[in-house]
């Protein structure tokens, strides 16, 4: 099967504990992962956050997403 690949901007979506959390991407950092994984910085916000936080995961672990909808 052939590797994923995403874009900044992108929206993707990945689980965080036992919750689905949506995001962005915000960089392809390169197959700098374990075996050579490409590892992807995706901005994601939980709740009612101002400031996003930040996750770097390899490419396996996320799906392509939808912007997420804001309850602001």
């Amino acid at each position: 099967m052939a590797e994923r690949r995403f874009h900044k901007g992108d929206h993707v979506r990945f689980t965080l504990g036992v919750r689905t959390v949506h995001g962005i991407i915000s960089e392809e950092r390169g197959p700098i992962g374990v075996g050579g994984r490409r590892l992807y910085g995706v901005e994601y916000r939980l709740g009612t956050e101002e400031d996003p936080s930040y996750i770097e995961l390899p490419a396996e672990e996320l799906q392509p997403g939808t912007p997420a909808v804001s309850s602001r």
